[in-house]
Formats: C-alpha cells, sequence, structure tokens
C-alpha cells in the first residue's frame, strides 16, 4: 500500500493552514512538513497494524497480518484450517496471534517478552516455518495446545511423605519431630 497520497494530504493540509500566514511562518512550515513525513509514516502504520488486529478479533476463519514491502505496508488476509485440518497435527492448532478462544472473549491481547537461548528460538523458528505460520503465531497455538490438556498430577507413591525424607530439625528443638523411646 502506497502512503504516499497519504503523507501529501498531510503536507497540503498543512501548507493550506499557513496560507494567511506570514511568509517566515510559512517557511518554517515548508521545512517542517519533511522532517515529520517518518512520523507520520510510522502512525499510519501502526493504525494499520491495529485495524488488522481489530479486524482478526473479529473473523473466524481468517486471519488479517500487516507485513512491510519495503517501506510501504501490505495487508494480507489468510485463511485458517477448517475443523477437519485444525485437528490435524501436522497442520497446527486453529487460531492465530489475535484469534480468541471461547474462553479469551473480551479479553483482548497481552504482550509478553520472553528471552530465549538463540539455539531455542532458531529451533522455534523452524517449527514455526514448518507450520507456514509466524512464530508469534506457532509460540500462541503451542501455549493454546499445552494449557487446554488437562494437568495430569504427579503419580502417587505408596509412601507417605512424612516418611519418605527425615524431618530437617534435630529432635528435641522446639520445632523438631517429637520422637519416643
Amino acid at each position: 500500500m502506497d502512503l504516499s497520497p497519504y503523507l501529501e494530504a498531510v503536507s497540503g493540509d498543512l501548507a493550506r493552514s499557513t496560507a494567511l500566514a506570514d511568509e517566515p511562518t510559512r517557511e518554517v512550515v515548508r521545512r517542517l512538513v519533511p522532517s515529520i513525513e517518518p512520523a507520520v509514516r510510522l502512525a499510519l502504520v501502526q493504525a494499520l497494524s491495529d485495524a488488522a488486529a481489530a479486524i482478526t478479533a473479529e473473523l473466524d476463519d481468517a486471519v488479517v497480518t500487516l507485513r512491510m514491502d519495503g517501506r510501504d505496508p501490505a495487508l494480507e488476509v489468510r485463511q485458517l484450517p477448517s475443523p477437519a485440518e485444525a485437528d490435524d497435527p501436522e497442520r497446527g492448532v486453529r487460531g492465530a496471534d489475535n484469534e480468541e478462544d471461547d474462553d479469551d472473549k473480551g479479553r483482548g491481547t497481552a504482550r509478553l517478552t520472553v528471552r530465549l537461548p538463540e539455539t531455542l528460538k532458531r529451533r522455534a523458528e523452524a517449527r514455526a516455518e514448518q507450520a507456514e505460520t509466524s512464530l508469534n503465531t506457532w509460540v500462541v497455538q503451542t501455549l493454546r495446545r499445552a494449557t487446554d490438556s488437562p494437568v495430569q498430577a504427579p503419580p502417587q507413591t505408596s509412601t507417605p511423605p512424612s516418611a519418605a525424607a527425615p524431618h530437617p530439625l534435630p529432635a528435641g528443638s522446639p520445632a523438631g519431630p517429637e520422637r519416643t523411646p
């Protein structure tokens, strides 16, 4: 998407807004316009990114993403797999970065920073590439699979915990175990 028409519109609006000003003021605006273009471009890209996330949150069967093609943003729409495809472990779990589960409705998204060892990050990126998805989407899907599965309790032992390990405090201490001869 070429942002030039939007940037030119802002520039033209600023020039028209100073039409009644004196020449030194108009000169300041002419010099200022090129310096604010990067900030306006960034604001437009952020607005497009937010719009893509909002649209994705409303869709059940597609994901809208924003990618950069040089200096120009490009919106992409990707269909999610059908429920039958979603159950196929080779294709991953149905969902995307901003898709909301039934449990997540109305809660939006949260940002999380994780520091990974470089080798683990490379392996995760490779898995995401195999799944033909972004690393962020792959991480979200993996976390969903992990948290949707029932937690399995550790196996029970026949030895009670108190008999398995001696008490750390010696007999006769105020908090130590009572020992009978």
